[in-house]
């Protein structure tokens, strides 16, 4: 159902212009009618209240599209590793100046020393994902002459067998994480703070860190002290293998299908891209953030950790586009794909293949788009669709 029958019968109170979101129903069908995407799923809430729930095209799995159809959200994973430590902070565990390698002794060596949490969190550490990843690669074939699997045709059996060489190439014991290894022999160009440049690499790091503090597995805590109390009742990393089937099933025209579809990812624990959740899910999560650290009267976070995490830590950077607080990418005066009628303290993330979250508190409204994305030109983030679908909602706003 699209435009709420809570925000029919309240729209006054909500402070709507339901004709908006009428335009917006229209928008979505024609993403669908014109095959601009596979699918999409999108869930908008405004003081607390759902005001939109949408559900469009189809998944090559039997459960189909719904709210609680279980989408793989990539880098919609860091605000909620984000807040894992955050929580972590607050129990006393850890503090965001603490160096890495204080908690990871192996995390040292070729400029690796001065790295802190915070600059993790930030994109400032001077690690360049870019850079790291073709150093890896260029390692591997050059160095052990493999050959990768293509991105994006590639089967879970093919990433298996291309892992098992390298395994075996570098004489590790089969299930050995040799990017790992080999991502510690680069040297790093920058210190910290000297440039903004997004890293999943980190994030990746920051979940160690909450497993090693904890002594938990990052489902394990995250469910304890965040999904759990957020009733996030389908988030997981590793999917358990009864919810496989509600996972959208990508067609073979999606970005990433192959990995999308595959046990590989469904069991991948990533910090930086391995939440499998809904955009029912999510929206509890955003709207723990708008108020404040509390759902239904349960406190998750504190206000002065919201504040946090939603001010921009990189002012002191150059660039506008370097503007990051915890986690979250802070709007600012940004000028960009995701909507220029969000406000400036709007936070927002995406997340590889069409996985999107909003956050603003000027209008107190929060909007979850996960959608199959096609390829470029026709994806929901190179070229607009999310900022449109951002503005429209917005729009709908008194």
């Amino acid at each position: 159902m699209p435009k709420t029958k809570q925000a029919v019968e309240q729209a006054a109170q909500l402070k709507l212009y339901l004709p908006q979101l009428d335009k917006l129903e229209e928008r979505l069908c024609k993403f669908i009618e014109q095959d601009r995407c596979q699918a999409i799923v999108i869930k908008a809430m405004r003081y607390g209240v759902p005001i939109f729930e949408g559900c469009y095209g189809t998944s090559t799995h039997e459960y189909g599209v719904r709210l609680d159809t279980i989408f793989s959200v990539a880098s919609n994973t860091k605000p909620v590793i984000a807040t894992l430590l955050m929580i972590l902070l607050e129990e006393g565990l850890i503090e965001l100046e603490t160096k890495v390698s204080k908690i990871l002794p192996e995390y040292t060596g070729n400029g690796r020393e001065e790295i802190r949490i915070w600059h993790f969190l930030t994109h400032t550490s001077g690690v360049i994902d870019e850079e790291v990843g073709k150093f890896v690669h260029d390692y591997i074939k050059n160095e052990l002459k493999i050959e990768r699997p293509d991105e994006e045709n590639s089967t879970d059996e093919d990433w298996e067998q291309y892992d098992k060489k390298v395994n075996q190439a570098m004489n590790l014991p089969e299930n050995s994480d040799y990017w790992d290894i080999l991502s510690m022999r680069y040297e790093l160009k920058n210190p910290p703070r000297k440039v903004m440049s997004y890293c999943s690499h980190g994030y990746g790091k920051l979940k160690d860190i909450i497993c090693k503090v904890t002594g938990e597995s990052i489902d394990s805590y995250a469910k304890r002290v965040l999904f759990d109390p957020l009733e996030m009742v389908d988030s997981h990393f590793r999917l358990p293998k009864e919810k496989w089937h509600r996972t959208l099933g990508k067609n073979e025209k999606c970005t990433g299908y192959g990995w999308v579809n595959s046990e590989g990812n469904y069991n991948n624990e990533s910090g930086g891209g391995g939440l499998k959740t809904t955009a029912n899910d999510m929206s509890n999560f955003a709207q723990m953030i708008l108020n404040n650290g509390r759902f239904k009267g349960r406190r998750i976070l504190s206000p002065a950790s919201i504040k946090e995490m939603t001010s921009n830590y990189n002012l002191a950077l150059p660039n506008e586009w370097d503007s990051w607080g915890l986690g979250w990418n802070y709007r600012g005066k940004k000028v960009d794909d995701a909507g220029v009628l969000r406000s400036e303290r709007a936070i927002e993330h995406g997340g590889w293949a069409g996985h999107k979250i909003l956050i603003d508190p000027e209008y107190q409204l929060s909007i979850i788009l996960y959608a199959g994305e096609y390829p470029e030109p026709n994806d929901m983030g190179s070229h607009g669709n999310w900022g449109k679908i951002n503005n429209m909602v917005i729009a709908a706003c008194e």
